[in-house]
């Protein structure tokens, strides 16, 4: 240590051996960074506790989900590994100029990579802690979770003591200085390259084939394998930049920022054109009322049905076909009066099984078919493109569309359809639901996104959208090319149209239009589908009320889907919910103290999505407030007499002992509550109740 530093304050000395062992340990930086990150992903983030909560719930569901949980540890004990290796080799490499004299800590340079081996395994089993407490005692993935958090801090302590006696075991002398990698010993070069080997196989498997291969290691397997393969990629470049006094890194970080301007793959998907004949909604009402005149007695009044299906993830795409396939399964008249669809992320993909559900001949059971479609890990793909193609895309200055990871949750759809199904309808076009069907009426669908650039709607629809919705945009006149006016329509994949509502960044990205403008979540405008319901409830309504074309056998009726357990209801006649039971899913708006004045804006901008719901909600039941019971209900043929018929149906799921996700991912356990709860009445749903009052309403099937 030179006199300057002998001769400085305490304080300066301090700060000094401080400094000097940052330049000393920053070599490792790599494998310190990746913990970094896992410790909010898997303590905070709920997807990332749904991720731990599958494993404990897989095994509490089967013994084929044995083999997973083989792989899982494996692939931790991969990355533990990797992160202990990578930053031993980098701290024995003396770097050109590495150190100028400064003081060394042989005491970090010996404990720190073990301390970075441990790092992961203890990150995970406090991650299996926290996903244990949002369960109820008798849930059996509990007991699960807290043997998996104790095996992984049985693991950490095994390894630290395997990695302190491994060369007394062994018989090996110290490793001195070297200062080129290619001084290491032969067991350390083949370790590092076979890690780099195998980030190069996954990325070419994960390319070549997006959905089996990940579904079949399964989420956190894949998560861990690219923690392994960052740290062994970034170390890489580490020595690289060390080796040659040059800021490798920093110049990749550049250039990703750079073409970033002209490398977005996330381009929406299209098929090719056809002649498509669209109307708006009041000619589709013209026709759907036509329908019903022509196969009903005359004086029957004909309930026509809305439905607005909530965001959610996949707990609200299940929940939305439960609900709707529930609804088909005990009256099979319900489609030819359920008019229209609006739905808002995973309610956009519920509502589009559901619809394709109706194009299939001699289906069964509606319900159980939506399970079987639903009830899948579509995680797994998307993380995989993730955090191998698609990572790898933001450094390839031109677009590749097959690296895009919005496509592998779409092909990860398909391919559910395709299992269940064996047909290929959700791969096939959007417009293909209205015309390859032998019903007379198919629902429309409006499936809601956000503009990126303006902030208002853009709705998938097979209908127009005229002016009968306020500044939205017609998703068919972004996707259809200028000189097609007469194949004006939504030409894309069924599956790419259920996505154009589901892009809640970051795990699904902005799709691109071909005028360059982006599309994302429908929940970034409001989270309920409720607006746009609400304008085709008002539109029909205002026809209907037309002294020219009055129409008095039509009652339109609203069906609210909600999926959130913690939302209260929207009925502010109705109790609220007992506090009786703990709360166990995670609620959707956000809220907190740290850096309030910073924080403050985002947490705004986030729960905005929600109270804009609420309102749209609010705004049709004031629209569409009940009749009092009172009043007598005129007798029309093929109708019982009796009160005046209601008008909202909100059909809403309560905590449970188990967390129902957000996610792309949806266990077992969490299906089979939803199922449950379709069938439920007690002091905070009344799902069963709704389901009957819908039912009741519906007119007797005509004969054929």
């Amino acid at each position: 240590m030179s006199n300057g530093k002998k001769s400085g304050t305490v304080l300066q000395r301090i700060w000094w051996r401080i400094r000097d062992l940052y330049h000393q340990l920053k070599q490792c930086r790599f494998s310190v960074i990746v913990v970094i990150i896992a410790c909010p992903v898997f303590l905070c983030v709920a997807q990332g506790t749904e991720i731990l909560r599958t494993v404990g719930e897989g095994m509490a569901g089967g013994q084929w989900y044995l083999p997973r949980v083989f792989g899982f540890f494996a692939a931790l004990i991969l990355w533990a590994l990797s992160s202990w290796y990578a930053a031993r080799v980098l701290l024995y490499l003396d770097f050109p100029r590495a150190g100028h004299g400064q003081f060394r800590s042989k005491l970090a340079e010996k404990h720190v990579p073990r301390l970075l081996g441990v790092a992961p395994i203890l990150v995970v089993s406090c991650g299996f802690l926290v996903a244990a407490c949002s369960y109820d005692w008798k849930a059996p993935a509990k007991s699960w979770l807290y043997f998996f958090a104790g095996l992984c801090a049985v693991l950490a302590i095994a390894f630290y003591i395997l990695l302190v006696v491994r060369r007394k075991w062994i018989g090996a002398a110290p490793e001195e200085k070297v200062k080129h990698v290619t001084q290491l010993g032969r067991a350390t070069i083949v370790a590092l390259s076979t890690m780099l080997i195998v980030s190069v196989l996954l990325f070419i498997l994960f390319a070549a084939d997006p959905v089996r291969v990940p579904q079949g290691l399964g989420m956190g397997t894949i998560l861990f394998l690219a923690a392994a393969s960052w740290v062994a990629v970034g170390s890489l470049f580490v020595y690289l930049g060390g080796r040659w006094q040059f800021p490798v890194i920093t110049v990749l970080i550049l250039l990703a920022l750079l073409f970033s301007y002209w490398n977005d793959n996330h381009v929406i998907r299209t098929v090719p054109l056809q002649q498509v004949e669209r109307l708006d909604v009041l000619q589709s009402f013209q026709k759907w009322h036509q329908l019903m005149e022509k196969n009903y007695p005359a004086e029957t009044t004909h309930p026509l049905y809305i439905v607005a299906t909530e965001g959610g993830g996949i707990r609200a795409a299940y929940w939305t076909a439960t609900v709707l396939g529930g609804i088909q399964d005990k009256n099979a008249n319900f489609a030819p009066h359920l008019f229209a669809i609006s739905g808002v992320s995973g309610g956009s993909l519920g509502a589009a099984v559901f619809e394709a559900l109706l194009a299939e001949p001699d289906l069964g059971s509606f319900k159980e078919a939506g399970d079987a479609i639903l009830g899948r890990d579509f995680l797994s793909p998307t993380l995989a493109a993730m955090l191998y193609p698609d990572l790898v895309q933001r450094f390839i200055p031109w677009p590749i569309p097959f690296f895009d990871r919005g496509r592998a949750l779409e092909l990860g759809w398909e391919k559910a359809w395709r299992d269940k199904m064996k047909t290929d309808r959700f791969a096939g076009s959007f417009v293909d639901l209205w015309k390859s069907t032998s019903r007379e009426w198919m629902p429309a669908l409006f499936l809601n996104g956000t503009s990126v650039e303006k902030g208002n709607r853009i709705i998938t629809s097979n209908l127009r959208v005229a002016n009968f919705f306020l500044d939205a945009q017609d998703a068919a006149k972004k996707l259809s090319p200028r000189h097609s006016r007469n194949k004006t329509a939504c030409h894309i994949p069924l599956s790419t149209a259920a996505h154009m509502s589901a892009r809640f960044t970051f795990v699904s990205p902005a799709g691109r239009f071909r005028d360059g403008s982006h599309i994302v979540d429908g929940g970034y405008f409001e989270n309920s589908a409720a607006t746009t319901a609400y304008e085709i409830a008002t539109r029909i309504k205002e026809r209907c009320e037309l002294p020219k074309h009055e129409i008095t056998n039509v009652d339109v009726k609203v069906i609210m889907i909600s999926n959130d357990p913690r939302k209260p209801p929207i009925d502010p006649a109705a109790p609220p919910p007992k506090p009786t039971e703990p709360k166990h899913t995670k609620k959707m708006t956000v809220s907190g103290n740290f850096l309030g004045d910073v924080t403050a804006p985002i947490y705004s901008l986030l729960n905005t999505r929600n109270a804009r719901g609420t309102y749209a909600q609010k705004a049709i039941v004031l629209e569409q407030r009940p009749v009092k019971a009172d009043e007598a209900r005129p007798v029309t043929e093929g109708q019982p007499a009796g009160p005046r018929p209601k008008h909202i149906f909100y059909f809403r799921l309560r905590d449970t002992q188990v967390p129902l996700p957000l996610g792309w991912m949806l266990s077992k356990a969490a299906a089979q509550t939803m199922r449950e709860q379709l069938e439920l009445d007690d002091d905070v749903v009344s799902n069963n109740t709704a389901i009957t009052q819908v039912i009741n309403y519906l007119p007797p099937s005509p004969k054929p």
